[in-house]
């Protein structure tokens, strides 16, 4: 499935032009010590502009679009709102595809993102560490996986991710990058793998890339990391940035604790994003900051900024999938909203399941197989 900002208008691509459009220079006392950048494009109103798209080829055999006009019959399922999207699948493989290869059809790239940010589009991410779910959350036009250090909750049980290894998470996304044919699937990079400095970084990258088959990297970390995505990037691998809340270093921080709060918290944050962006990371994830100071960087940034309890004004919307589908039991973070109660209906299907089989009632002659 396709979300319409798969089809906008190409800006330039922060990735393969990362130098900034230039403005006035932070203060002296900022650790940042490049110029500050400005968004030059308005935010546009999406939902008001918003309408039918026809996709069309160009010669390259990706797909563009017009608006407003009638589009072709649907190749895929309806998405519940009203909102017909249209299944594909990824862009002509060039050095030619496998069988049953459709070369008309495209997955998304990391010039996507800058596409949504200037047409003011949001961008939509779960987490995923399998295949199972990754095939539906791609199916249903989620824009981008992510295969987070999360899973050491989540998967592994650990009380914080700091134990996840390299090990560890390359067969969870080397399963997720077999479910998806459009998603963008980002490989988080665990704590331990980057930390000692630029060449090992690269290393953990190029792990990812070559053993899971991820299509790009995330790493916490804004001014202290600049160097690790600068190296990343040099070498032709996408870098999508986390700062705020880093859970990686919850112990340095005090604990789950709100950044960018105050006037020196939300200098911090701005600094550390310029950061990022300046190296040439593509998007940059903010977690945990007040609505206030999120919408400040994102404004000041030409790459897409998505939130994790970051509040609307980001550029997207990233969620642990475990949570938002209620698939974890006990507290959740206030910025989560559920969409399902999957462990209830799991626990209520177990209990159901036990009770049939003691009583006898499974399985009954249908689930029988008989000469």
């Amino acid at each position: 499935m396709i979300s319409p900002w798969l089809a906008c208008p190409e800006p330039a691509c922060p990735i393969t032009d990362p130098t900034p459009l230039m403005a006035n220079s932070p203060p002296t006392s900022s650790p940042y010590k490049g110029p500050r950048p400005t968004n030059p494009k308005p935010r546009i109103n999406w939902t008001a502009k918003r309408g039918p798209l026809i996709f069309k080829s160009d010669e390259s055999g990706l797909l563009g679009h017009s608006l407003p006009m009638t589009p072709p019959e649907p190749l895929g399922p309806k998405v519940t709102g009203g909102t017909t999207v249209i299944s594909v699948s990824d862009e002509p493989r060039i050095y030619g595809g496998g069988e049953g290869a459709d070369p008309a059809l495209k997955r998304v790239r990391v010039r996507h993102f800058g596409q949504a940010k200037a047409n003011g589009i949001k961008i939509t991410g779960l987490t995923s560490y399998d295949f199972l779910s990754a095939r539906i959350f791609d199916d249903a036009g989620i824009d981008f996986l992510l295969v987070g250090d999360s899973a050491g909750n989540a998967v592994f049980g650990y009380d914080t991710t700091l134990p996840v290894t390299i090990d560890e998470l390359v067969p969870l996304c080397a399963a997720v990058v077999r479910a998806v044919r459009r998603a963008l699937v980002v490989a988080d990079m665990p704590f331990g793998s980057y930390e000692n400095g630029p060449e090992e970084a690269l290393h953990t990258a190029i792990r990812f890339m070559k053993e899971a088959g991820a299509h790009a990297v995330k790493l916490e970390g804004g001014y202290r990391s600049a160097k690790q995505i600068r190296r990343i990037v040099r070498a032709g691998i996408p870098v999508m940035a986390h700062i705020g809340f880093t859970p990686q270093s919850e112990h340095g921080l005090g604990g789950h604790i709100i950044q960018g709060r105050g006037e020196g918290g939300a200098k911090e944050l701005m600094d550390d994003a310029l950061a990022v962006q300046e190296a040439g990371a593509f998007a940059v994830v903010l977690e945990m900051v007040p609505s206030e100071a999120a919408a400040e960087v994102t404004a000041a940034l030409q790459i897409p900024t998505i939130s994790v309890g970051a509040g609307p004004s980001c550029d997207g919307q990233l969620m642990v999938w475990t949570d938002w589908a209620g698939f974890t039991r006990g507290r959740i973070p206030r910025f989560v909203k559920q969409y399902a109660q999957i462990g209830q209906t799991l626990h209520d299907a177990a209990v159901t399941f036990r009770e049939e089989v003691e009583a006898g009632v499974y399985p009954a002659s249908e689930h029988e197989y008989r000469d």
